[in-house]
Parts: C-alpha cells; structure tokens; sequence
C-alpha cells in the first residue's frame, strides 16, 4: 500500500504545496494559534491531492501554458483551498438563515 503511495507522489508537487501551505496560513489574519495548524495541514494535504484537478480548472482560464507542471497546479490550490472554503461556508451559512428567516416567518401568520 505503501509502495503505491510514494510511486505517485512527486517531490516537486511536494514542495509547491509545501510552500503554497505556507503562503495561505502567513496571509490569513481569521485564525488564532490553535487553528493555524490544522489550516496548515488541511492545506498541504489537499494541495497534494487537488494538484491535478486545479491544473485543470487552470488550463480552462489560460490554455496551453501550465499543462503538464503539477507543481503549479499544487501550489495554487494549497494557496487558496482555505479562503474558497471558508466563501463556500459563509455562503451556505448566509442561504442557510436566511431559509430559517423565511420559515419562521412562515409560521408567525
């Protein structure tokens, strides 16, 4: 299991998220010195994970410039993965109350 691990795991796109981890948790002024870990983590890891498909979503944008450098693709999703997280939650939350706003309003007629 091990073996399959580390054969598809390039140091390049290893390093690249490494630093686009770093880059996301100096800029992000939202969390305190408990929670800077964990973002740290969450961002490395799904820089790792999501290199391929972020250089994708890339190669839609700007075609034929990033298509085969998984390092890029790494860097730029570990960079942002926390800030789109964090829209996507205060989205959901926003749509959330104000469907909790509608229906007690519902309920008081």
């Amino acid at each position: 299991m091990l073996t399959t691990f580390y054969s598809n795991i390039d140091l390049k796109v290893i390093v690249s998220s490494l630093s686009g981890a770093l880059v996301c948790i100096n800029t992000q002024q939202r969390f305190n010195r408990c929670h800077r870990p964990v973002a740290f983590l969450v961002s490395f890891v799904m820089g790792i994970v999501g290199a391929d498909t972020t250089l994708e979503i890339i190669g839609i944008f700007v075609p034929g410039i990033f298509t085969d450098v998984r390092a890029v693709g790494a860097f730029v999703c570990s960079a942002l993965i926390i800030t789109v997280m964090i829209n996507i939650i205060a989205r959901v939350d926003s749509a959330m109350k104000k469907e909790t706003k509608r229906n007690i309003t519902w309920y008081k007629r």
